[in-house]
């Protein structure tokens, strides 16, 4: 295969990794630096975006690690998914309800973990900033979490204004709730 047709970022990458491949064998070299190339390939379209191409080789890993992965007597991988992780997408999604310092918290350990690309902690950062939180405080600053209407009289009816935030509320929930799904569905095996 011919890295002409490859995006040039990959093509760079393919270079940076034959450098720094030199130090295996050369038959695993070439095995290695030929499965690559062919997933390069098949993963990236030579259009594709620089920020599409960078998110393709983000998840690749970079060529040192991967040669790193190839030496003898080299680590086999663990599954980044541990404490950590869960820590992180409970704190991300609940944390904010203890006075904001667990989400900060969250995205701490979000961003301290090897198991996501940068993008994936972009997401988990910046979709719903608080987690359940936020939507809990905007019902509770649009007067719909108050407990005024608790008799349940007639005039507590909400305004047409109280149900668009109750959607907005609403929306933000399911958001911050496939986030977290998302999170635990990405995280992936780092190296050892």
């Amino acid at each position: 295969m011919t890295t002409s047709t490859l995006h040039p970022l990959a093509a760079e990458y393919l270079k940076r990794l034959r450098r720094t491949a030199r130090t295996l064998p050369p038959d695993r070299r070439a095995d290695l630096v030929a499965e690559i190339e062919s997933h390069l390939f098949e993963a990236l379209d030579p259009r594709a975006s620089d920020p599409e191409a960078r998110a393709v080789l983000d998840r690749l890993g970079t060529p040192e690690t991967i040669v790193d992965a190839e030496q003898p007597g080299a680590a086999k991988p663990v599954d980044a998914r541990g404490r950590r992780e869960f820590a992180a997408i409970f704190l991300l999604l609940l944390g904010g309800l203890l006075a904001g310092v667990g989400w900060v918290v969250g995205v701490i350990l979000l961003w301290g973990s090897t198991a996501w690309t940068r993008r994936e902690k972009w997401i988990g950062t910046l979709v719903v900033p608080g987690g359940l939180a936020l939507p809990f405080l905007i019902l509770r600053a649009t007067g719909i979490a108050s407990d005024s209407c608790a008799d349940g009289s007639a005039h507590c009816a909400p305004t047409t204004m109280q149900i668009a935030w109750m959607i907005v509320a609403g929306v933000l929930v399911l958001a911050t709730i496939a986030t977290s799904r998302f999170l635990w569905q990405r995280a992936r095996i780092a190296p050892g």
